[in-house]
């Protein structure tokens, strides 16, 4: 299912015996475009709270439409574990404590944006990992963690020089990837238009200077796929969108 940042951070975020909070940012692996962690706002029942984050490895399957999402998990058990400071980056030493207090298997231990395994929910249970694999832990240190919610209305510069901006990112709820982003092309064409785009068709995110940098040219950004938001789960659409982004260099 594909669903974008701004339904996301709808959601309620609802534990085995009560509610959580609300969704308000989703923190993304800018090596694999995929989502590492949904910052959860937990304060309406943990007002001194430092910030909260879910693994989608806890997530359950749900429907665009639901209003929230069910993890696998207590409130006692998301109270209890490894917090970071609102500030604070979140670290690959933080992950470990992390990963270990919920038993979860490492995701960095393989070639592949979850380690061996295609979706989060095989990291389940770390038994499913060999030892070996475990011990593997010390060889990647950068964990290369972004806020996607930081990176929205960030500029975007294709290659002539011109500048549009980030509007929205589009995820991929089996494997939480960031399948595209959705770029407003206002400052670039007449009458603008919101247009997808892939992240192999990036060249890099400066956050010095708050620039997503794009590969392609304006013309190519002008027939990039148009972004329609209540079509993102039609079949037609989606066979359309990949197509179109096929045609376009990466």
């Amino acid at each position: 299912m594909f669903i974008n940042l701004k339904q996301l951070t709808s959601k309620n975020i609802k534990a085995s015996d009560g509610e959580l909070g609300r969704v308000k940012d989703v923190y993304f692996d800018d090596r694999y475009w995929t989502t590492r962690f949904l910052v959860v706002d937990t304060h309406a029942w943990l007002p001194l709270s430092q910030k909260v984050l879910l693994s989608p490895i806890a997530l359950f399957k749900f429907h665009v439409d639901d209003a929230e999402i069910r993890v696998s998990m207590t409130k006692e058990m998301v109270e209890n574990c490894p917090k970071v400071e609102e500030q604070e980056t979140v670290s690959r030493e933080f992950e470990k404590r992390y990963f270990d207090y919920f038993g979860y298997g490492y995701y960095w231990t393989g070639e592949s944006a979850w380690g061996d395994y295609h979706y989060p929910g095989a990291l389940t249970n770390r038994d499913m990992l060999s030892h070996a694999v475990i011990q593997k832990t010390e060889i990647e240190k950068t964990n290369h963690l972004r806020s996607a919610d930081e990176i929205q209305d960030y500029d975007v510069e294709e290659i002539d020089g011109s500048k549009g901006h980030v509007h929205d990112f589009i995820l991929d709820t089996y494997d939480w990837s960031l399948k595209y982003i959705v770029i407003d092309t206002r400052n670039w064409l007449p009458g603008g238009k919101k247009v997808l785009i892939t992240p192999k068709q990036v060249d890099g995110i400066s956050w010095e200077s708050k620039t997503v940098k794009c590969k392609l040219s304006i013309q190519e950004i002008d027939v990039c796929p148009e972004y329609e938001p209540d079509k993102l789960n039609d079949t037609e659409y989606r066979a359309k969108v990949t197509q179109d982004a096929k045609r376009l260099k990466s």
